[in-house]
């Protein structure tokens, strides 16, 4: 998609607000591939919006006398890697929004209202970006995952028991090797 030309599903005309009875609600379905810029998909880190997945945007519109107040809720699919198995993991990102657009935009605070239409994608966009989750992500709803991790957090809180003692990250071993002096007594500052 070239910017500049936003996707028919995210391009509301304004006559719907003037007409004598307001079409009022906007409702649309739509593929996450329509907010590609180029080949950047919408992405924070290893956290994804896969093209194929579907954008659902459910918005009720008002004018005001600054331009058109935009509320309601954007939702979609995103898909990661459990940062313990590494196994692919799936969650939904909801964001509320209530955003102003306006004939002249203040950075941050309002999006541009176009002269006979409204375009949504920069603020579609904008709110799922923000609702990707960042940093960890774990697939606590497997078996084995959680399993695991209870495994470790077990053995940690029972460290004099032999069983638990047993128990050993392998990714942690060689640290078991590293042999620390301990301290000569308080340091003066």
């Amino acid at each position: 998609m070239i910017r500049g030309s936003p996707a028919p599903e995210l391009r509301v005309p304004l006559e719907r607000l003037q007409r004598l009875k307001p079409l009022r609600t906007w409702n649309v379905d739509f593929e996450a591939s329509r907010l590609k810029d180029g080949d950047v998909p919408l992405q924070v880190g290893d956290v994804s919006v896969i093209a194929d997945k579907t954008i659902r945007v459910e918005l009720v519109l008002d004018q005001t006398s600054d331009g058109v107040m935009v509320a309601g809720v954007v939702s979609t699919t995103w898909s990661g890697d459990c940062s313990r198995c590494l196994r692919p993991v799936e969650g939904t990102a909801t964001a509320e929004v209530e955003e102003l657009f306006e004939e002249h935009p203040r950075e941050g605070e309002s999006y541009l209202l176009h002269e006979e239409f409204i375009d949504l994608e920069p603020m579609v966009r904008d709110a799922i970006l923000l609702k990707l989750p960042v940093g960890v992500v774990r697939c606590l709803r497997r078996e084995e995952c959680s399993d695991l991790s209870l495994k470790f957090l077990g053995a940690m809180d029972e460290e004099g028991d032999s069983e638990a003692s047993a128990v050993v990250d392998p990714r942690w071993a060689p640290l078991e090797a590293l042999v620390f002096e301990e301290e000569e007594g308080p340091r003066n500052s």
